[in-house]
């Protein structure tokens, strides 16, 4: 397993509530946003596609039980820290941002 001491999502701190944690991937409510968000035990980007699948879904069980409808979407795009794989749920009913 690649380990980054300088990557805040490779020490994954208990600094929030952790919904979900297997050997390849935490799901934890993000510390910035406050949505879900699964994050790769891994310090890498690219992975195979039945992996990312697989941490799709962790992430849409997550969410679906944090948001009161399941009206949100699954964000891929890795804003703050582009060099390990996470992905965030967030909810449709307010932009992204708040």
């Amino acid at each position: 397993m690649v380990y980054d001491p300088l990557c805040g999502l490779c020490e994954l701190a208990k600094i929030t509530q952790w919904l979900y944690e297997d050997d390849t991937i935490v799901v934890i409510l993000c510390e910035s946003c406050e949505v879900p968000m699964a994050v790769l035990r891994d310090h890498r980007v690219m992975v195979e596609e039945s992996l990312k699948d697989s941490i799709r879904v962790r992430l849409v069980e997550a969410a679906s039980e944090i948001f009161d409808s399941k009206e949100f979407f699954i964000d891929e795009t890795m804003r703050q820290i582009p060099d390990h794989l996470h992905m965030h749920a967030r909810p449709k009913s307010r932009p992204w941002w708040f």
